[in-house]
């Protein structure tokens, strides 16, 4: 299925696929926005960004073509934990895409004129997402959550952070989390482990002196008491998110939370969107989503609907959790629930690209790649129960944040707080 092997400090995840025609490689770092000083909040995604634009070998427009002029496609991401560059291409090209995206994060130009030019873009980045009242409702969740932690704060950083971001400051972050010893390579393909080894040596070369800082991450503390926040805003929908702090990656609860999720709002067939949307009307999207990482997470319900029907659908979800935490659910719905969780995965799975993040996630977040076989065992055995136990000590709503945002009522935090409290 897979083989993982270390090529000087870094580490290799390789995994054939098939007889495909295509291929998917990333280079995954072990770092990302909550290692972040306060006063450089948002330098991880500012770097990610930097690295685009030019190496050592390659000029910015030279990545770009070399890539996605060879019929692929080039992208990356920056999360709490995690900074990611990745491509999906024609896997005669693994050699050259292997070799560009080593070189764009092990030797950014990180010039000063591109610096600037990117700042701006940085910049209106965040102005988008500011822009949008769901995202700023999901943000000031975040900041509930993790009141004074860095999983709290915004991982793009503000206007004010990103405007001080200096060059020595993206070359001290780079110098020290963009190393060999702090990287993942990930590749699902027909091509061979020998000359992705011998391409990563080669280029790995002359960084392997360089080893990894031991970094301190601040456990984050529990999260207390009820705790609302809204922000006006002449917008003709609202938004409201609701987030209990939850379990890490790590734990034995991962697969029982994700059932959970699935029942309660992941698709057109779960509660929240049955009693929501189809029975009331009251909304067009509703969902959950579950976020886990080393040392914490959350569970969260957003959903966006008129302002007059906040105080119904509150209702309405604190009915239904309330329902979930103290009724079995039948061994039927859980059987959907399961498939549609198996489903998922699978079909994921059977793609390189689902397969290249899945292997890299779980080797960074876990140390352990669980096979599909033991997952589905795993999944198997979790009973009606489990789910009830689990939700009586997740929905807790004596410890719960909610954020709103929209043109809302002066008087609505005393709203929520009072239904929460009945």
């Amino acid at each position: 299925m897979y083989k993982i092997v270390k090529v000087g400090p870094l580490n290799l995840i390789h995994s054939s696929f098939g007889e495909f025609e295509t291929a998917s490689l990333g280079v995954f770092l072990k770092t990302g926005a909550r290692f972040e000083k306060k006063q450089q909040k948002g330098i991880a995604h500012f770097l990610e960004h930097m690295v685009f634009k030019g190496s050592s070998c390659y000029n910015y427009k030279k990545i770009k073509r070399e890539i996605e002029g060879r019929g692929g496609i080039l992208n990356g991401f920056t999360s709490q934990e995690m900074t990611a560059y990745y491509a999906h291409f024609l896997k005669k090209n693994t050699l050259i895409t292997l070799d560009i995206l080593l070189d764009m994060v092990l030797n950014p130009s990180l010039l000063s004129y591109e610096i600037n030019k990117e700042r701006d873009v940085v910049l209106e980045e965040i102005k988008m997402y500011n822009d949008l009242p769901g995202s700023c409702a999901a943000t000031i969740l975040d900041s509930l959550l993790w009141k004074g932690h860095p999983l709290g704060e915004d991982i793009i950083g503000t206007e004010k952070s990103v405007k001080a971001i200096t060059r020595k400051d993206l070359v001290n972050f780079k110098n020290s989390f963009y190393i060999p010893s702090n990287i993942v390579v990930s590749f699902c393909g027909d091509y061979s482990l020998d000359k992705i080894k011998t391409k990563i040596s080669e280029k790995i070369k002359t960084k392997i002196k360089k080893k990894r800082k031991k970094i301190y991450k601040k456990k984050p503390v529990k999260s207390k008491g009820i705790k609302i926040k809204t922000e006006k805003r002449d917008t003709q929908q609202s938004h409201l998110c609701l987030g209990f702090r939850s379990i890490p990656y790590k734990s034995d609860k991962r697969i029982v939370q994700k059932l959970l999720h699935v029942i309660l709002g992941a698709n057109m067939s779960s509660r929240l969107f049955e009693s929501l949307r189809e029975k009331r009307s009251l909304c067009y999207a509703v969902s959950t989503s579950v976020k886990n990482f080393k040392d914490s997470g959350a569970f969260i319900i957003k959903v966006g609907l008129d302002k007059e029907n906040i105080s119904l659908a509150l209702s309405v979800i604190k009915k239904e959790l309330n329902k979930i935490k103290n009724k079995p659910i039948t061994k039927s719905e859980l059987t959907r629930a399961k498939d549609y969780f198996l489903g998922q995965l699978s079909m994921s799975l059977e793609q390189s690209q689902g397969r290249m993040f899945y292997f890299a996630q779980s080797y960074i977040k876990a140390e352990d790649i669980k096979s599909l076989d033991k997952i589905k065992k795993q999944v198997k055995a979790i009973e009606p129960c489990q789910i009830r136990d689990f939700s009586k000590k997740l929905f807790d709503f004596r410890n719960i944040s909610i954020s709103a945002v929209g043109n809302l009522d002066n008087e609505l935090a005393t709203k929520i707080k009072a239904i929460i409290r009945n």
